[in-house]
């Protein structure tokens, strides 16, 4: 797909949604693309439970996860690494 044809489809379908934010959103989780605020915040993409070597907890986003095997640990902790976190001890792939 083209970058003129991305936008002459999501011009069309634009005029069909009446809520700016709500288009955000489609786009966003159908792209997978990470940001957004409120509402409109992606929900799309993978969230993974990091535990570190000191205990402590977080949940993870997977930044740009298209073609990521969300299923595999190894796939996992190397994207994640590729994003620079960093001491992961334990990755929980069910957050």
């Amino acid at each position: 797909m083209t970058f003129d044809e991305f936008v002459d489809y999501y011009s069309d379908i634009s005029g069909a949604i009446e809520d700016d934010d709500y288009f955000e959103l489609m786009i966003r989780n159908a792209w997978h693309m990470s940001g957004g605020e409120g509402w409109a915040e992606n929900t799309a993409n993978k969230r993974v439970l990091v535990t570190h070597s000191d205990n402590s907890q977080e949940v993870v986003e997977l930044t740009n996860d298209l073609g990521v095997d969300t299923k595999d640990v190894n796939s996992v902790r190397r994207k994640l690494e590729s994003q620079g976190l960093r001491d992961i001890m334990r990755i929980d792939l069910y957050a």
